[in-house]
């Protein structure tokens, strides 16, 4: 039926001339500008005796609900949310303004759990929320879910006002409003938490000196990608850590943008809009921005003795105005890859979420 595979990047990603197929397995996605070429795809594959159950859109494939408005889309996922308040019995308690107040540590000595849920079953249904349609969660949820195996006590509170915090924001969602298609740009935000469980662990614990990178992958003006994790590498200094989550976030800029490109082929965008595509990485450290922007192979007196591990994503940037990926500076009151990275105040977690989320 004319489809072939799109790129190496994603095996499981096909285009035609007219429609984009996603394949999981046995089920796949169709994306049309017109419902009848898909129609039209489907009619032919059952004419070369392949059974098909036709869905009724992708929210059924997904589990999202996608609303649709004049200027933007709003995916939200009411009915796991209720799930997850229900489960951690968050009904009746107060809501609260943030998911997280406090970083967590393994707490060895803390109270035992009390079983009333299953902590892991959670953890898996937050897991599927925040990466669907609630990056606000990422912090929150990442952290929570290092103790999915032996939680204590402490950790059972955090997942419940996790679930408080649900039952403030039951409605809310991801609201996408893309920028005019005019351009075409990536804005990659980047952040770390230097020693970010220091003091939370026991000292004889290598998990105690870790850091935390986030980012967010943001394509005209719509997130995509969000990430929060424990680095693996142990870091020495704020530069480092944030040096360290720049590599870790451009692991998935370079696919991701040669996978845009293709897509952006299925989608009939326009060939100008392609070849000006800029990725901007906004960084709010000056000491990795300095290292970043240094031509490859120097090094600062600093950074000499650990640059060489992850130095090799500087070789990809360039202002070439055909292929630019630029690392640039960004006020860190704008960071928002802030929330995937610490426990945020009200006020700054409301700020950050509003320019990341839409509201």
């Amino acid at each position: 039926v004319g489809f072939k595979p799109a790129t190496d990047v994603d095996p499981c990603l096909f285009i035609s001339d007219k429609v984009i197929c996603i394949a999981y397995v046995d089920d796949c996605i169709m994306f049309a500008k017109d419902q009848k070429d898909i129609d039209n795809v489907t009619q032919a594959l059952r004419e070369r005796k392949m059974t098909l159950e036709k869905e009724a859109d992708v929210a059924g494939f997904l589990g999202v609900h996608i609303e649709r408005k004049q200027d933007r889309v709003k995916l939200t996922q009411v009915g796991l949310t209720k799930r997850i308040i229900e489960a951690v019995g968050a009904n009746d308690l107060p809501p609260v303004c943030t998911p997280a107040t406090e970083v967590l540590g393994k707490d060895p000595d803390g109270d035992p759990p009390n079983g009333t849920f299953n902590y892991a079953s959670v953890i898996g249904m937050l897991w599927y929320l925040y990466g669907h349609s609630r990056p606000d969660l990422g912090f929150a949820v990442s952290q929570a879910a290092r103790f999915a195996f032996a939680p204590k006590r402490s950790h059972e509170l955090a997942l419940i006002r996790i679930g408080q915090y649900l039952k403030a924001t039951l409605n809310e969602g991801l609201e996408l409003k893309p920028d005019d298609w005019s351009s075409f740009k990536m804005d990659v935000y980047v952040d770390s938490d230097f020693l970010g469980i220091h003091g939370k662990e026991l000292r004889t614990d290598p998990d105690n000196v870790k850091s935390r990178a986030g980012f967010v992958i943001i394509l005209n003006g719509c997130p995509i990608i969000w990430t929060s994790k424990l680095m693996d590498a142990v870091c020495v200094s704020t530069m480092m850590a944030e040096h360290y989550a720049l590599s870790l976030a451009m692991r998935e800029v370079l696919p991701l943008r040669d996978l845009v490109r293709t897509v952006a082929n299925g989608c009939g965008i326009k060939t100008e809009c392609q070849t000006t595509f800029r990725v901007n990485v906004w960084e709010d450290n000056m000491g990795a921005l300095t290292l970043a922007n240094l031509d490859p192979g120097q090094t600062t007196s600093r950074s000499r003795f650990y640059d060489s591990k992850v130095h090799w994503f500087r070789s990809h940037l360039t202002d070439d105005p055909h292929n630019a990926i630029e690392v640039k500076k960004v006020d860190s009151k704008f960071q928002l890859a802030d929330i995937f990275t610490k426990p945020l105040v009200r006020e700054t977690f409301t700020f950050i979420r509003n320019l990341l989320m839409g509201w």
